[in-house]
C-alpha cells in the first residue's frame, strides 16, 4: 500500500466508526454507488460495488471495532488494474468531538499499474472523506 490521506472530521470516533464499518451500507456515504451487495458478515464478508460504468468486488481482511480499523482487499474488478489494491481506513480520537482518518492504499509497486492507480487513488480518496463528512451532516 503505497498512497496515504489523511484528514480531520469534526464528529465523535464512535459516529464516524459507525458509517465507515457498515461494509455492506458503502452508498449511505458514497453518492457515486449505485448498487452494493454482500455476502457474509466480519472478516471474509465480500461487497460488490456497482457504480454506472464499472464494478469491484472487495473482501473485508480485518474490522477491528476497538483500534477502529478496517482493510479491504479488491478481489475482482470489471476494471483490471485495480484488482489487488489493498486499503485500510483507521480513526483515531483527537478529542471527545474530533476524529483523526487516515486511508492507506494502492498497489504493491511490483503491480505494472500501481504508478497509475496509487495516483488516481491518491485523488479519488480526499472526495470520498468529503462524502463521508457530508453523510455525518457536516461540511468540512
Amino acid at each position: 500500500m503505497t498512497i496515504v490521506v489523511t484528514d480531520f472530521i469534526k464528529a465523535p470516533i464512535e459516529r464516524v466508526w459507525t458509517i465507515v464499518a457498515d461494509f455492506g451500507g458503502l452508498k449511505c456515504w458514497h453518492p457515486e454507488v449505485i448498487r452494493c451487495e454482500t455476502v457474509g458478515d466480519g472478516v471474509g464478508a465480500l461487497r460488490t460495488v456497482h457504480f454506472h460504468d464499472w464494478w469491484a468486488t472487495e473482501r473485508v481482511e480485518r474490522l477491528d471495532g476497538l483500534e477502529h480499523v478496517i482493510k479491504y482487499t479488491v478481489v475482482e474488478c470489471s476494471r483490471a488494474a485495480n484488482i489487488g489494491v489493498k486499503g485500510c481506513i483507521t480513526l483515531t480520537p483527537l478529542s471527545a468531538t474530533s476524529t483523526r482518518i487516515d486511508w492507506v492504499a494502492g498497489l504493491d509497486l511490483y503491480s505494472e499499474h500501481a504508478a497509475d492507480v496509487n495516483m488516481a487513488l491518491k485523488a479519488y480518496y480526499p472526495t470520498r472523506i468529503g462524502h463521508l463528512k457530508a453523510a455525518l451532516g457536516l461540511l468540512g
